[in-house]
């Protein structure tokens, strides 16, 4: 079998450091410069493997939002796979807040803070972002529908609307969280919609 080129490992290094600097130092916060020093490239590397800071940062989204896919899933497969769909979601929202904490909450996730940051401003980055958008949900809506079945959610609200609404507010939660600086409003408001909002009438 023949090894990878070296070419391909900076160019997979290049990501993953724009993945770390992004998530940190947001869109226009983060240069080129800081990322090929991260990597330890000089400057025309960056050039030869994308097009622009636009469509590395569009590669950026698409190789975050896949890793943290994979991640769950091999959570939901592995780990997580004798608890119940709701604890399972309770899981990873309470394994994904305490990583944010402890980096201090200055790392969030790239996806909503890309969506505030630079989806109006690029076309090639917003549809990156709706791509991820759409698979991040979608794994939520086979969480909630297994949940549904086993009479641990509402049924009374589609698995598609209250995925969208789960989403949105863990979104919501993580900008509460940085924003004070804390853990537990984050923890609070997904324990709020998903033991509150999304149970099963009584």
């Amino acid at each position: 079998m023949s090894r990878p080129r070296r070419s391909e490992h900076i160019r997979e290094a290049l990501i993953q450091a724009g993945i770390e600097q992004i998530s940190t130092h947001g869109y226009h916060g983060t240069g080129i410069k800081q990322i090929l020093d991260e990597v330890n490239v000089p400057k025309g590397s960056f050039y030869n493997f994308f097009a622009s800071k636009e469509a590395f940062v569009g590669e950026v989204i698409a190789h975050y939002s896949q890793d943290l896919l994979q991640q769950l899933d091999d959570f939901i497969k592995g780990p997580g796979q004798s608890l119940s769909a709701k604890e399972q979601l309770q899981s990873i929202y309470e394994f994904s807040l305490n990583k944010v904490a402890k980096s201090d909450f200055k790392q969030g996730c790239l996806i909503g803070a890309m969506s505030s940051e630079i989806a109006s401003e690029s076309t090639e980055c917003r549809e990156q972002l709706k791509i991820a958008t759409r698979k991040w949900v979608a794994f939520f809506i086979e969480r909630i529908i297994e949940g549904q079945d086993a009479g641990q959610f509402r049924q009374d609200v589609s698995a598609k609307e209250l995925a969208s609404v789960y989403w949105a507010t863990w979104e919501g939660s993580l900008i509460k969280m940085k924003m004070s600086n804390r853990l537990e409003p984050a923890k609070e408001a997904m324990h709020l919609m998903l033991n509150v909002l999304m149970a099963p009438a009584k």
